[in-house]
């Protein structure tokens, strides 16, 4: 059982949060600020699917895509303080996962750039395994557009303010990372 799913299986249960979700989050925040773990809990459960999600597809490995939630909840703790209300507690708190996932691909980057290259291993029979690793191909901005768009299914106007980028600029970078996908799979299904 991945360490993420144990820990959700560990925590109490909880009631119904308030009929109005807008002011259920800013009371859960304000909890948060207040050094409420309940809180922080609730903020947990609400969000660390989807944020382990694309944490998977963002960095391609289970392990470092727990980590990189774990990071973005440890940094959501320390900067609870600093959160102004502009967009939603989920908006913020993917923001922040994208930032742990940068870091984890630019460490990566490093501890290649020391080790010699191995031979990758040939795509598998199935499209769906030679769509995850074609993403992973992806440029870093244009993979984490496509996910959240395309996987995720966030309006491009949320994935702008997540990654503090014009909205124009995910519209291209999805419809770049789509044509680079096609031409990759394409390519795939050609070679014998």
């Amino acid at each position: 059982m991945p360490a993420a799913l144990a820990l959700e299986a560990s925590l109490p249960r909880r009631g119904p949060l308030p009929a109005d979700p807008q002011q259920a989050e800013r009371e859960t925040i304000e909890a948060c600020r207040r050094g409420d773990l309940d809180a922080y809990e609730r903020l947990f459960r609400e969000h660390w699917r989807r944020l382990l999600g694309v944490a998977v597809r963002m960095l391609g490995d289970p392990a470092d895509a727990e980590d990189a939630v774990q990071t973005a909840f440890i940094r959501l703790h320390r900067g609870i303080g600093r959160f102004r209300g502009e967009s939603g507690i989920g908006t913020w708190l993917m923001r922040i996962l994208i930032n742990a996932c940068h870091d984890t691909l630019r460490a990566r980057k490093r501890r290649f750039e020391l080790q010699p290259a191995e031979p990758a291993p040939g795509p598998g029979p199935d499209l769906r395994l030679q769509l995850e690793e074609a993403i992973l191909t992806l440029p870093g901005r244009m993979r984490a557009c496509f996910v959240l768009y395309a996987v995720e299914g966030f309006p491009q106007k949320e994935i702008a303010e997540m990654l503090r980028i014009r909205e124009g600029t995910v519209k291209a970078q999805i419809f770049q990372a789509r044509e680079r996908l096609r031409a990759i799979l394409t390519d795939e299904e050609d070679s014998p």
